[in-house]
């Protein structure tokens, strides 16, 4: 891969890398982002994260959160797939919000970005709710794949505020013992929910956890993205591989 921009800061070195027209971002190292301007599923733990927007009533998604943005790999699909009216982004890293403006064209999607806490954003939202809440906070300058927010129950709470009342949440955890030994993986993570799913890949160790306010299926999510013309065809092509399975 041909290194096309770098930047250091403090103990952080920012690179984004191109193999063809593929783009990456990556941060001492760690890839945070992938970016195609016409291929939407990365066959990687990004797919995972947009993916339980199916769980929800085809229509539904109108608002959507999304809680670090990274370099925006998530953007183009969520536009293509759900059309929502509105796009949020929030994206603590000045660098990554820079990356996913003048390398990933976010902002030609329709995504108002905001460079700042998360937290301290979402305690502060006062607007109406979202019906697609994409958590996805980890440090730019991790070595390893760890959250940068712990989940406990009162981060939860607020996320869970946020989320409309026929909405999904979605939460991205490094491994699964990340996930199992967290508060939201307790009995009381459930309370105004209908059902918790478990997203994963075999091109890597992320554990995504989706809760949706409806009762679904992991077979209704796979009826609709056979419906999709292009989805359907990265799954019967092997590219869109996931698994999801929901946990009581």
């Amino acid at each position: 891969m041909a290194v096309v921009w770098r930047e250091a800061h403090e103990q952080t070195t920012y690179e984004v890398r191109s193999q063809g027209r593929t783009l990456r971002l990556f941060a001492n190292g760690v890839q945070h982002s992938e970016f195609h301007p016409d291929r939407l599923v990365t066959g990687s733990v990004w797919d995972l994260l947009w993916l339980p927007g199916f769980f929800a009533k085809p229509g539904s998604i109108k608002r959507v959160l999304i809680l670090g943005l990274g370099g925006g790999s998530l953007v183009p699909p969520l536009r293509r797939m759900f059309s929502p009216e509105s796009m949020l982004a929030v994206e603590l890293d000045a660098f990554h919000l820079q990356v996913a403006k003048r390398f990933f064209s976010v902002e030609d999607f329709g995504v108002e970005c905001h460079c700042a806490d998360a937290v301290e954003f979402l305690n502060h939202w006062d607007g109406p709710p979202f019906d697609l809440i994409i958590e996805d906070l980890f440090a730019p300058s991790d070595r390893t794949v760890s959250r940068a927010v712990s989940a406990t129950g009162r981060w939860f709470g607020t996320l869970s505020k946020h989320v409309s009342k026929h909405g999904v949440l979605v939460m991205n955890f490094g491994d699964w013992p990340e996930y199992r030994d967290s508060w939201t993986a307790g009995d009381t993570a459930m309370r105004g929910w209908a059902n918790r799913f478990r997203l994963s890949t075999p091109d890597c160790h992320n554990a995504v956890m989706a809760w949706t306010r409806d009762e679904t299926d992991a077979s209704v999510l796979r009826e609709r993205l056979r419906d999709h013309p292009e989805l359907e065809k990265e799954l019967s092509d092997g590219r869109l591989d996931y698994r999801a399975s929901k946990i009581s």
